[in-house]
């Protein structure tokens, strides 16, 4: 574009004249709908900002964020003055803003809850530098579930708080009415030996006694960390974390054929007796050419702990299901959040006991309402009856 200065001394005109448009040293003009794509028209205002953080304090996703202000808003699917990147960029932004006297905000929180009541529980460790290398803490009504409860504990890591990479750890069981309960988080520097070795000691000493089983993935840092730490406690692993490889270990390799493999696996993984799982292991994993697949392999050499056909003489509460292992996994994601800083992270975590708190209420009132239905009424059944949860009963 040519432009002619009105006076050739004047360096700011009131008035400019355009002579000529080149439209090849230009490129083409935006339409209405494109240039809302621009960075500079792409503005989240403070209203729209406060929603965003309210919206991701009640646990949203930044898809279902933007989908609820869409509908708020009334206006159609990809219309909202910014995209999901900006978004990110405002909690990346946040927490950075924040992230200086994160670990102060932490541990200040952990010390006030210790005050207000003694069986809250929590450690800490730090590096040369004085930074926050691990904590565990456990609430008190964590502490008094895991006292009731813990003889079988599921620990999982498979989440990491992508604002710090540092991997979160959560031991959880099931109580009496068959629900999930927390016993206790942790936040690691990383997943080593040596770190999870402090997580199980430190686990240990503070709760005041060791479970009787404890389920995790198959990390080989892992088993020597349970091994050194709590020798008492028979390891087993989680299904769900062995199943949830399969798709990246045989779609590729088995393609038409996983499916059946992988229905043909779960019949093996419910036989009743060692014996028949020695008998058709072989033959199922022939059947697909998996003879020398070094996963199949792996897996068999420790079988041990993850069929329950060899695990029948230890309690798991049922822990060991698909089911409830992926019906943990669901509800750590509840209050996991990539951007989440340690202290409000900390809050998080005291909404869930909350819920965990309500939902136990609520299944105590279920079992005074409704009861169970007895089938023989002989006295013995009418006792356990009185005495047990819908759940064990």
């Amino acid at each position: 574009m040519r432009i002619t200065f009105r006076k050739s001394f004047d360096i700011f005109p009131q008035e400019w004249q355009i002579i000529e448009f080149v439209k090849e040293h230009n490129h083409e003009l935006l339409t209405p709908l494109e240039v809302r794509f621009l960075p500079a028209n792409r503005i989240i205002s403070k209203k729209d900002k406060d929603c965003i953080l309210l919206f991701k304090e009640g646990g949203l996703q930044v898809s279902q964020i933007m989908r609820v202000m869409e509908l708020e808003k009334n206006i159609p699917h990809g219309y909202l003055p910014f995209f999901e990147k900006d978004v990110r960029n405002l909690f990346t932004k946040i927490a950075k803003k924040h992230g200086a006297n994160d670990a102060e905000d932490l541990l200040r929180h952990c010390r006030i809850a210790k005050e207000e009541n003694i069986k809250f529980q929590y450690a800490f460790m730090v590096d040369e530098q004085r930074r926050l290398e691990h904590i565990f803490w456990s609430p008190a009504h964590c502490f008094d579930w895991y006292h009731k409860y813990g003889d079988v504990v599921v620990f999982d890591t498979t989440y990491k708080v992508n604002a710090y990479q540092m991997p979160f750890g959560i031991f959880v069981g099931i109580n009496n009415h068959g629900k999930r309960i927390l016993f206790g988080c942790a936040l690691l520097r990383n997943e080593k030996t040596t770190s999870l070795q402090w997580l199980m000691k430190t686990f240990v000493s503070l709760m005041k006694k060791h479970p009787k089983t404890i389920l995790t993935d198959q990390d080989p840092w892992m088993s020597e960390a349970i091994a050194k730490e709590l020798p008492a406690t028979k390891h087993s692993f989680c299904i769900w974390h062995i199943t949830s490889k399969f798709s990246g270990w045989f779609t590729a390799l088995l393609r038409d054929e996983y499916q059946d493999w992988c229905a043909d696996f779960y019949n093996l993984y419910h036989l009743d007796s060692p014996e028949a799982f020695k008998h058709q292991w072989p033959q199922v994993v022939a059947k697909y050419h998996l003879d020398s697949n070094k996963h199949v392999v792996g897996l068999y050499e420790i079988k041990h702990f993850w069929v329950p056909a060899y695990l029948r003489s230890y309690f798991f509460g049922g822990m060991t299901t698909t089911g409830r292992s992926e019906s943990i996994n669901e509800y750590v994601k509840r209050f996991i959040s990539s951007h989440t800083n340690l202290e409000k992270f900390v809050r998080q975590v005291d909404l869930a006991i909350e819920n965990i708190q309500q939902q136990q209420l609520h299944n105590t009132m279920l079992q005074k309402y409704r009861g169970s239905t007895l089938r023989t009424m002989l006295p013995l059944e009418e006792q356990a009856c009185g005495v047990l949860t819908p759940f064990l009963f």
